[in-house]
């Protein structure tokens, strides 16, 4: 017995240690970028971690240095559709993959989960050309029309794993009532779906305010420019404003990281019942 607890204890002990390990590797990064937006552009490059004098007026300048409230609008008008046209779309196909039978189901399935090996890169070009010949080049529709458009094979394959798992009973009892497929979707499969629901909404939400490559892409006018495009504007042709860089770059994560800090519980039980489900 003694011997099964002192294995207990050094299995914990090693668990912890590791898990202190890797949430080190995680923070310093962090905290160097909490730091560096606090020092003089004296200090960025001495050894001191901290700074000697915490110039918190660099959050003021930060943010009237650029546009920055006009980044954060265009983030949040290219933001809120994308996260309903994601969620919904790619909830609407997983209930048909998860729900009805129809002819070359599995296959297309498979095409669709093989789409995910496919690199953006390869489509990157092709895409660009076809919004190009559309005339939308230089504003926000191609960062938000594709979202209504299936949603993304990954978000797809996680909500119907998850609508696999519900029962059918529940089907055939609201066709008894007089439903029709429509309403068992949007009254029992989104509600019962909550969790993977809320997590392919911080997905969306990580990649749309985090996106640099798309804004890039597509948006040439600064005016138009999201906030991580806007980033860029602290740095100059021979020198780069580390402090105030770094001070725009915590107001940006500020909002990602209460999002995943309030909804953490939905994220973990989103991706936990689905990998528990069988394919």
């Amino acid at each position: 017995m003694h011997t099964a607890i002192r294995k207990w204890s050094l299995s914990r002990i090693l668990t912890l240690l590791l898990l202190t390990a890797g949430a080190a590797i995680v923070l310093v990064p962090l905290l160097w970028t909490v730091s560096t937006s606090l020092k003089t552009p004296a200090e960025v490059f001495q050894d001191s971690f901290f700074p000697k004098t915490w110039k918190w007026g660099n959050y003021r300048d930060a943010v009237t240095a650029v546009p920055f409230f006009l980044f954060l609008k265009n983030t949040v008008l290219i933001l809120i559709p994308v996260m309903i046209g994601t969620v919904f779309t790619s909830a609407l196909c997983a209930y048909g993959f998860a729900r009805f039978k129809f002819k070359g189901k599995r296959w297309l399935f498979l095409v669709l989960l093989a789409t995910m090996m496919l690199p953006g890169q390869v489509t990157m070009i092709p895409m660009f050309i076809m919004f190009k010949e559309a005339g939308w080049v230089d504003t926000f529709l191609p960062l938000i029309v594709p979202s209504f458009f299936g949603g993304g094979a990954f978000n797809i394959f996680l909500i119907r794993q998850f609508m696999r798992g519900i029962p059918r009973d529940l089907d055939e009892a609201a066709y008894m009532d007089g439903a029709n497929r429509w309403s068992i979707f949007t009254r029992i499969m989104l509600p019962l779906s909550k969790p993977p629901l809320i997590a392919v909404s911080i997905f969306t939400f990580m990649g749309v305010w985090n996106d640099f490559q798309g804004p890039l892409i597509y948006l040439n006018s600064n005016e138009k420019y999201t906030l991580a495009l806007g980033l860029s504007m602290f740095k100059g042709l021979y020198n780069v404003e580390w402090n105030m860089l770094m001070a725009a770059t915590v107001l940006i994560m500020l909002p990602a990281i209460i999002v995943f800090f309030f909804l953490q519980k939905y994220f973990i039980e989103g991706i936990s019942l689905s990998s528990a489900m069988k394919g």
